[in-house]
């Protein structure tokens, strides 16, 4: 059964191509791979989330590393990715893997693998692991054993996690104000040390869905606004100042103001970007993946830092992060990075920087962001997810690279192909289609200063697809 990396590592759904089985080949492989690079006597720090299962997958990929000789620290209980990735450079271990399919449906799992700097491997990483799967036998050993030997160690981070976050920021940062949070872990692997982290900054904190669950409630762990009506009811019902959301494994954040509207992470990534740079006064390159908000650019332009764009998935914001000095790093979905802390997405880190930034400034978040649209400029973003078949978006694809005059009305200005194919537009918006690698999909993203305009542009995106219009056409 075919097993297919991504950005990152692997996922696929339990018992289909994610199975047992498959998890050894994929952990030999790793192994032999370290085995090969001369790192394996560092070790391995192994991690997992509240899916199903994660916590046995875990343990047999450390069954599978041990067998291999590589000492293996068996994180001891449901953590977060950031932890994990923490975790790593604390020990001075030659990578991790953590068990997650981060904000994927239930029925899906997935072994996300860290490098020694505590970020996404790269991409040759990744190749250079695949090429090996299926290439030697799957070595395995009992766990018992293996933990009588010494290979694996249950180990538990969660104390200096907490002191390494809070390096950046002062336990109760202000006793002048103290706002009323409401976080929701979608019953993911983040909720409990948000909670208490931000407990630690003077605020109070109603809990929602705190809960391990595998099932997670019946709602996808991604914190965007149609997963989020949980969260926007109970901020309203409890009249707190905000309310913040973790994804499954912990490194996104999304937001709720005070009047249960949806904070989108383009305005979140660009305010952080904003206090770093304001209040903070730190300087550096600001990285962005191609799919994100064009007031990214605005605010390193304000402030004149160096602004760098790259392909969509944080391991090449990472990549950016290892070869210059950077300021903050972060994608359209809502991982944000800040290298200071670690060149990692955390979005706990994320959201007590923002809890920092509102106490502050004596700021709601609704006036935060009418402050940010006001030296940033308005805009208006949206994404949509639209099925296509391989064969015919191949050849969408082609013909879109043709540049046309217009799109929706608007002078097609420039044609961009860092990732996908983007039309720069008249005005300052664009539309961006990018195909999924896994999946029948066509991923359209836009951006206007009008949400109507946003909206004319997905629309004509969606009638095209359904018209089979070639995108060469004058439209």
């Amino acid at each position: 059964m075919e097993i297919r990396f991504g950005t990152e590592g692997w996922r696929g759904q339990i018992a289909d191509t994610f199975t047992i089985s498959n998890l050894k080949l994929v952990c030999q492989a790793i192994a032999d791979e370290l085995l090969a690079r001369g790192t394996a006597e560092q070790g391995m720090v192994i991690g997992y989330d509240t899916r199903f299962l994660s916590d046995t997958f875990a343990r047999v990929a450390g069954q599978v590393l041990a067998a291999n000789g590589i000492p293996v620290y068996l994180l001891d209980t449901v953590t977060p990715t950031p932890l994990l990735s923490f975790a790593v450079r604390y020990l001075g271990a030659a990578g991790g893997l953590m068990v997650t399919a981060s904000h994927n449906p239930k029925e899906w799992n997935g072994l996300k693998w860290k490098g020694p700097h505590a970020g996404p491997v790269g991409e040759q990483d990744i190749r250079q692991m695949a090429a090996r799967v299926g290439k030697s036998a799957v070595q395995f050993m009992p766990f018992d054993e293996a933990k009588s030997a010494g290979l694996i160690r249950l180990t538990n981070l969660d104390t200096q996690y907490f002191s390494q976050l809070f390096r950046f920021i002062a336990p109760v940062a202000s006793k002048k104000r103290r706002l009323h949070v409401v976080v929701d872990a979608m019953h993911g692997a983040a909720g409990n040390y948000f909670a208490k982290a931000l407990e630690e900054m003077g605020c109070q904190v109603t809990r929602l869905r705190s809960a391990p669950d595998p099932t997670f409630g019946g709602v996808n762990p991604e914190p965007i606004q149609q997963n989020l009506g949980l969260l926007m009811e109970k901020v309203l019902e409890v009249h707190a100042d905000l309310g913040l959301a973790t994804d499954g494994d912990g490194d996104r954040l999304g937001a709720v103001d005070a009047h249960g509207n949806f904070v989108s992470p383009q305005i979140l990534f660009s305010l952080l970007t904003l206090h770093l740079l304001r209040e903070r006064k730190w300087k550096g390159a600001v990285v962005k993946t191609f799919s994100t908000t064009g007031m990214i650019d605005n605010v390193a332009s304000l402030y004149e830092v160096p602004l760098r764009e790259v392909p969509i998935g944080f391991k090449y914001i990472c990549d950016v992060m290892q070869s210059e000095e950077v300021l903050i790093g972060g994608e359209e979905s809502g991982g944000i990075g800040i290298p200071r802390h670690m060149p990692e997405r955390d979005g706990i880190f994320s959201g007590m920087l923002l809890i920092e930034h509102l106490l502050g400034s004596g700021q709601k978040l609704t006036e935060a962001v009418d402050n940010l649209m006001f030296l940033a400029g308005h805009h208006a973003y949206d994404r949509a997810d639209l099925h296509l078949e391989q064969k015919k978006k191949e050849l969408l694809l082609k013909s879109l690279r043709q540049k046309p005059r217009t799109f929706a009305g608007f002078a097609v200005e420039e044609v961009q192909t860092l990732d996908g194919i983007k039309y720069r537009l008249a005005g300052g918006g664009w539309i961006l289609f990018r195909p999924s690698g896994t999946e029948p999909l066509l991923r359209v993203y836009a951006e206007a200063k009008d949400p109507a305009d946003v909206q004319k542009l997905i629309g004509a995106a969606i009638q095209l697809i359904e018209q089979g219009k070639s995108a060469a056409k004058d439209r």
